[in-house]
C-alpha cells in the first residue's frame, strides 16, 4: 500500500464535442475545469491492477482540494495514510509506521500530475502533454522517467467523478469518488498537519 499511495501522492463549463481534441486546446479545456473548481471534497473506493490488469487491492479513503495549492489524501483502509500539501510542504505521515516525512513541495511538483489539479502555473502545465474526449482527460509526463505513467480524470458537472493512477512498473490505481461535493467551505486548517506525540520525523526538505 505504501508504494501505490506514494505514486498516488508523488502525486482532478466548457461543453465538449465528444471528438478527441488537439492537445493544446486540451490542456485548456482541463484548466478551465479545474479553475471552476475552487474546492472540492468526496470520499473514494480506489481499485489496483497489476500489468495483467488482475486485482491485487482495494481501499478506501478521503480527498479533499482547495485551490490554490491545497489538497489533502487519506486513506483509511487497508492501512491509514496521510498526504498533506500547502504549496510550500508536503507531509507523509505513515500511521502503521508512526512516521512522518516532510517534503519541500517545489521539489516534488515535477514528479506527479496531480499537482495540477490545484496549480495554474504554466511551467508545471508544460512538462506534461493532455488530451481529452468529452469529460475524460489524460495527462502524461513528458519525462518518460516519471513514477506516474498516465494520470486520468474523468468529471461529471463540476466535480471530479473518477481518476486512474498508472504508474511506471505497471500498476493502475483507480479511485471512484462518492458523496462529491464541490465549492463548499473547507477549513483551511484541513492542509496543515501537527504529528502526534513519538513520530519519528524525517525531514527531506534539504536533501
Amino acid at each position: 500500500m505504501k508504494q501505490i499511495f506514494s505514486v498516488a501522492g508523488l502525486l482532478l463549463a466548457a461543453v465538449f464535442s465528444g471528438v478527441v481534441v488537439a492537445a493544446e486546446t486540451a490542456a485548456e479545456q482541463l484548466k478551465y475545469k479545474l479553475a471552476r473548481l475552487n474546492s472540492y471534497q468526496a470520499s473514494f473506493q480506489q481499485t489496483v491492477t497489476d500489468a495483467t490488469n488482475k486485482q491485487v487491492q482495494t481501499g478506501e479513503g478521503y480527498l479533499s482540494l482547495k485551490q490554490p495549492a491545497l489538497f489533502r489524501f487519506e486513506t483509511i483502509s487497508p492501512t491509514p495514510n496521510l498526504l498533506i500539501g500547502d504549496g510550500r510542504t508536503l507531509w507523509h505521515y505513515d500511521e502503521t509506521l508512526e512516521e512522518l516525512k516532510v517534503y519541500d513541495a517545489a521539489k516534488e511538483v515535477d514528479k506527479t500530475p496531480f499537482v495540477l489539479l490545484t496549480s495554474s502555473d504554466a511551467k508545471l502545465w508544460a512538462l506534461y502533454d493532455v488530451t481529452g474526449q468529452g469529460e475524460t482527460f489524460e495527462i502524461k509526463p513528458k519525462d518518460k522517467n516519471n513514477p506516474v505513467q498516465k494520470l486520468t480524470l474523468q468529471f461529471s458537472g463540476v466535480g471530479l467523478a473518477k481518476m486512474a493512477v498508472a504508474s511506471q512498473d505497471g500498476q493502475t490505481s483507480s479511485f471512484e469518488f462518492i458523496a462529491m461535493q464541490s465549492n463548499v467551505s473547507i477549513d483551511s486548517a484541513q492542509f496543515k498537519f501537527s504529528p502526534p506525540n513519538g513520530v519519528d520525523i524525517v525531514d527531506l526538505r534539504g536533501k
